[in-house]
């Protein structure tokens, strides 16, 4: 009978211990972390459009810094000819009203591709000149004293603290003067495109429920807890079978 009863005292201290470091296991163990499949990026494709976030993006004639010609419109587009990873060739602008399409290049880490279309990509802004001839005899209206021509603006060129302006002049590229009070409204597109990515706000009153929940390891560990619970409490409450011999004292 003593020996029944070291025997049921063991058993009962070896169940105590397996329960505690079932209990510290599934509280001690980390959840899995889970981390997506790392995809190279892929590269831009012709006939995608890049945005102009930054003032001083260039449009080159050439892949070669040297070569700047105008400084494209910010917020306004390019559409992608060939793709390198310094330079990009690019169109801008189309053959379309007084516009002409021009090719050049950009510096690939200042264009922004985009996944999607514009409506207005190229910036078509035409504004007019007047031109003063100081020679002509005012006296005598046969002469022309003004001239007035029409202008397709294209970007800005900063020469020192002067500013010109790259337009389109009839049939002739060249640099102007930039009038004063010279402005154009932004395209809003891209900006329109990155609010709708963004989650729509949540009402303050309804709180998230946490999303950290249980790993399936400790999940696991629980279910076997609790199956192992009932069993053992039955074995070690379970009184010993009496001998069929007698036990003397």
């Amino acid at each position: 009978m003593r020996y029944l009863l070291s025997r049921a005292r063991t058993l009962y201290k070896y169940i105590l211990r397996l329960l505690l470091v079932l209990c510290l296991s599934a509280t001690i163990l980390p959840p899995p972390v889970l981390t997506k499949a790392e995809t190279a990026p892929s590269l831009p494709s012709v006939g995608d459009y890049a945005c102009i976030l930054a003032d001083d993006v260039f449009f080159y004639a050439a892949p070669d810094e040297r070569r700047g010609v105008f400084l494209l419109p910010k917020s306004y587009y390019v559409r992608l000819m060939e793709y390198g990873t310094t330079f990009c060739k690019v169109e801008y602008q189309r053959n379309e009203s007084a516009a002409q399409r021009l090719v050049g290049y950009a510096k690939t880490e200042e264009l922004t591709f985009v996944n999607y279309v514009p409506v207005r990509p190229y910036l078509y802004y035409v504004f007019d000149v007047k031109y003063t001839i100081e020679d002509a005899e005012t006296g005598n209206s046969s002469f022309l004293t003004e001239i007035t021509l029409s202008c397709v603006y294209y970007g800005d060129y900063r020469v020192g603290s002067e500013t010109y302006c790259y337009v389109l002049r009839g049939e002739e590229f060249g640099y102007i003067p930039k009038p004063s009070g010279f402005s154009y409204d932004p395209n809003t597109e891209y900006a329109d495109y990155l609010s709708s990515l963004s989650p729509p706000s949540s009402d303050s009153s309804e709180e998230p429920l946490p999303t950290d929940g249980a790993s399936p390891m400790q999940i696991a560990i629980l279910i076997v807890i609790c199956l192992l619970v009932p069993v053992l409490a039955a074995l070690i409450l379970k009184p010993p079978k009496k001998p069929t011999f007698d036990v003397e004292d």
